[in-house]
């Protein structure tokens, strides 16, 4: 049996980090998206003292339209060509803001 493999947690920081803000958006505006009390979440985050929860992940990679790769390998390995994963399906999720307890309520 193989093992499990290991993450670098300061890597995947800062390949959220670097997605934010390649898409130009600030702390704050992450911390609104995900309906967090506040942006130390956030912060942890991308400083890699923290992972999200797995819900949390899936929002993000919603956010910044990325996939898991670009957030466990991202920017720091170069690849071939990097999908998000809707993009892998063919399905393109549209994009629109959806207050908090809209979300919650579709649950």
């Amino acid at each position: 049996m193989e093992h499990r493999t290991e993450y670098d947690l300061k890597a995947i920081g800062r390949n959220l980090k670097h997605l934010r803000e390649s898409r130009h958006l600030t702390v704050e505006q992450v911390r609104e998206y995900l309906c967090l009390g506040s942006v130390q979440a956030v912060y942890k985050y991308e400083s890699g003292t923290g992972y999200p929860q797995a819900d949390t992940l899936l929002a993000l990679m919603e956010l910044y339209g990325a996939g898991v790769d670009d957030i466990v390998r991202g920017h720091e390995e170069e690849q071939g060509s990097s999908f998000g994963i809707f993009d892998i399906y063919g399905i393109i999720m549209p994009r629109r803001k959806v207050p908090c307890w809209e979300r919650l309520s579709a649950i």
